[in-house]
């Protein structure tokens, strides 16, 4: 009983400094991060004294969302990494297990949440946020049924956002995708793995094309006019972290 408060207690702190830091960090990180390559960030970007998101509701909803997550996967009925933690009994092995799959977990929504933040309102993924989610990604390798499965995510995410960036160029004469998402679903593939990554994909998809025809009918889209897809990439890798994938480690 002891351990399991003091699980549930450590989760949620951590959940919510994580919730506080995004907001702070995504209103603090340079301008420059948030821009093309060698283009000059315009006065509303880079004013310190602008927040790019509110505080209020948002500092408290992503607080209480990682929060829920911490506790999700630091109690999850995960398999232990094959040949990790020699020499441990079997219950510190099954901790120190739940705790690496929560970190991971943690870390990975938490830049895709600054990811999908960032092209929602400046249609930029910042390099240095993909990065960091391929390297959370890499703490989920071990619950992994083989090398393959993290590298083939990472290779069918890549690949597939490549084939349509390159496809859609060559069919309407101009770029339809940024090469920021064909980077940003590579980094995810890594963490996911290929199950995580074809259901990624798939439910991005699926719902950008319906909110994209529901614009279209209603005329508020033009149809030459490009929306960010990284919202619903990250999106969709969060529920998966979130809500599935605990359910099939």
């Amino acid at each position: 009983m002891t351990a399991i408060l003091i699980k549930s207690i450590a989760a949620v702190v951590l959940g919510f400094l994580a919730g506080q830091a995004a907001v702070y960090i995504f209103n603090k990180m340079p301008a420059s991060w948030l821009c093309d390559y060698g283009q000059t960030p315009p006065p509303e970007l880079a004013d310190p004294h602008i927040q790019r998101v509110k505080g209020w509701p948002w500092r408290w909803i992503y607080s209480g969302g990682l929060a829920c997550l911490c506790v999700r996967l630091v109690f999850a009925e995960i398999h232990h990494p094959p040949g990790g933690f020699y020499g441990l009994p079997e219950e510190q092995i099954q901790l120190l297990s739940q705790c690496q799959f929560a970190l991971a977990g943690l870390l990975a929504c938490w830049a895709m949440l600054i990811l999908g933040l960032a092209d929602l309102k400046y249609q930029i993924l910042p390099d240095q946020f993909v990065i960091m989610l391929g390297l959370a990604g890499l703490g989920f390798a071990p619950f992994h049924e083989a090398l393959r499965e993290p590298l083939g995510g990472m290779a069918i995410g890549g690949g597939v956002m490549l084939m349509v960036a390159l496809l859609g160029a060559a069919a309407f004469g101009r770029e339809v995708m940024g090469f920021g998402d064909v980077k940003l679903c590579a980094a995810m593939g890594l963490g996911l793995g290929v199950k995580g990554i074809i259901f990624v994909l798939a439910a991005a998809s699926l719902l950008s094309g319906v909110y994209a025809a529901q614009g279209l009918a209603r005329r508020r889209f033009r149809r030459d006019e490009m929306k960010p897809l990284g919202p619903w990439l990250t999106g969709a890798g969060i529920f998966y972290i979130f809500i599935l994938w605990p359910m099939m480690v």
